[in-house]
């Protein structure tokens, strides 16, 4: 009974951490619209909502989002040149056979001649070095960045990811990106 009790907690707590990490990020695209001065009124309110069944951590996720939020190494992500939530829809091929890729961009960062595609990821354990990313969030985001070439043509697109728990910015190499959506292609 202790391995299915200490498997059932694990769970719960994959479960709490999932949740914590979607509340964070609705912190992160909401607060941006709402005046700076009422951002630690306004967090505490929405997570009420957001994260009803973890009051103990509502302080925690409060916390991580104004301190993302408040960096000034990070607040290019945040500012009027980005857009939360950004999702698609696109048809593309993949080796060749008819496929659609489908998503939703955490952040979009675009001016005259860039663009940055940004996904949050909230892992408990964050790697510090790109070469200990998994391939699927690499995979993840070579596609982001794939599209993002197709909704603003003629402007150079880079790809991140934030990790959340380290509050940092992970900047991902071009040619990495390349390799990880080798055999996809829009059509």
């Amino acid at each position: 009974a202790p391995i299915l009790q200490s498997l059932a907690e694990q769970a719960r707590d994959a479960e709490g951490a999932r949740k914590e990490g979607l509340a964070l990020h609705a912190l992160l695209q909401h607060l941006g619209k709402v005046a700076r001065a009422d951002w630690a009124r306004v967090a505490p309110r929405a997570l009420e909502t957001l994260l009803p069944d973890h009051p103990h951590r509502h302080e925690a996720v409060t916390a991580r989002a104004l301190s993302l939020l408040s960096r000034p190494d990070l607040a290019h992500l945040f500012g009027p040149d980005s857009r939360a939530e950004v999702s698609f829809l696109v048809p593309a091929l993949q080796d060749g056979a008819p496929v659609r890729l489908t998503g939703r961009i955490d952040r979009l960062v675009v001016d005259d001649s860039a663009v940055l595609v940004v996904d949050y990821k909230s892992d408990a354990a964050a790697p510090r070095r790109i070469a200990d990313v998994p391939g699927n969030y690499l995979t993840q985001l070579a596609l982001y960045a794939l599209v993002a070439g197709q909704l603003f043509p003629g402007r150079k697109v880079s790809a991140a990811i934030l990790w959340t728990e380290l509050e940092s910015l992970m900047n991902l190499p071009p040619e990495l990106l390349g390799t990880a959506r080798s055999g996809f292609t829009l059509r």
